[in-house]
């Protein structure tokens, strides 16, 4: 599309909540997202002659300081780390009393798109969604020391070209060693469907393992069509993530068609003890390389150390 179009775009402004929205130097074009306390617009950059996607912190946080510094600390987060496998942010602003950050547009669907178009994903496809964010993620764990908390169908995104994108870091976590008694969080930040166990726990000190859960219960709904414990509210699903006795079903349950060796890897990721779990995205992309090959694995149980899944005997 010319850039002649976006410049006879009209001026950003749009009503929101009986509010003037308007942001300099952009011209809204859609809105891609709306989440509690933010907003994501699809943009036209006039200055840098781009396409690219707009985060608003809604009005209502826009005077709460600590809200405000969460937000400026995930957009440099963002900026900080340099991926192709990571959205990039490029610039924080105040402008007409609007909070927002400019970040790279991604032209394409997300994971969760995906699935309510053809209910599940081929094994292939999900190996090759799984290798791409432990690239990333080893990336952003080894040089920057994060943790995404929030992996999920809708913050994996594929563009136009092929290439795997992880989304939204607003509750990430940077991994410091802390000695000594630390205060628990006050709140359980994930999503109940894909979060792990330490995160229902509430410890203070993440690292990459939290991560790795999380990603194979992503690709669990993805392979299968259906989260790890679809029966449960989110009260229970929690619990069950925590509870050594509570295991869904085996994948082959729901795809017979679905290898032994991609079985026990989402086996080994999901194991409930972060202590026997797979300890690295090196591994994690090394094991689905196997899986690839047609290997298989040892179980991963260890001292009654339950995955959250149990595979068929």
């Amino acid at each position: 599309m010319s850039n002649a179009y976006y410049d006879n775009l009209p001026d950003a402004q749009l009503t929101i909540r009986s509010r003037i929205l308007k942001i300099p130097n952009l011209k809204l074009i859609s809105k891609i997202g709306d989440g509690g306390m933010s907003t994501v617009w699809k943009a036209w950059d006039i200055v840098n002659q781009r396409v690219v996607a707009v985060k608003i912190l809604n009005k209502e946080f826009a005077s709460d300081g600590a809200e405000i510094r969460q937000f400026r600390s995930e957009e440099r987060l963002m900026e900080e780390i340099h991926h192709p496998g990571i959205v990039q942010a490029y610039d924080f602003d105040n402008g007409n009393g609007n909070w927002y950050y400019i970040m790279e547009y991604v032209d394409g669907y997300s994971f969760a798109e995906l699935l309510k178009r053809k209910q599940h994903v081929r094994e292939s496809d999900c190996l090759l969604i799984c290798e791409s964010v432990a690239v990333a993620l080893d990336y952003a764990w080894n040089n920057h020391g994060l943790v995404h908390c929030d992996l999920k169908p809708e913050n994996i995104m594929i563009n136009t070209e092929g290439v795997i994108k992880l989304l939204d870091l607003g509750i990430s976590h940077r991994y410091e060693f802390k000695e000594g008694p630390q205060a628990v969080p006050e709140h359980v930040l994930g999503t109940p469907a894909y979060i792990s166990p330490e995160q229902v726990y509430g410890d203070f000190e993440l690292d990459c393992r939290s991560d790795v859960y999380s990603l194979a219960a992503t690709i669990y709904h993805l392979a299968t069509g259906r989260i790890l414990f679809p029966d449960y509210d989110t009260e229970n699903t929690m619990r069950a993530h925590c509870d050594e006795a509570t295991q869904a079903r085996d994948p082959r349950a729901y795809h017979p068609e679905l290898s032994e060796g991609f079985c026990q890897l989402l086996e080994s990721m999901l194991v409930k003890n972060r202590d026997y779990r797979v300890a690295n995205w090196s591994d994690v992309f090394t094991m689905c390389q196997e899986v690839e090959a047609g290997n298989k694995f040892k179980p991963r149980a260890v001292n009654g150390a339950n995955s959250s899944i149990r595979l068929f005997s």
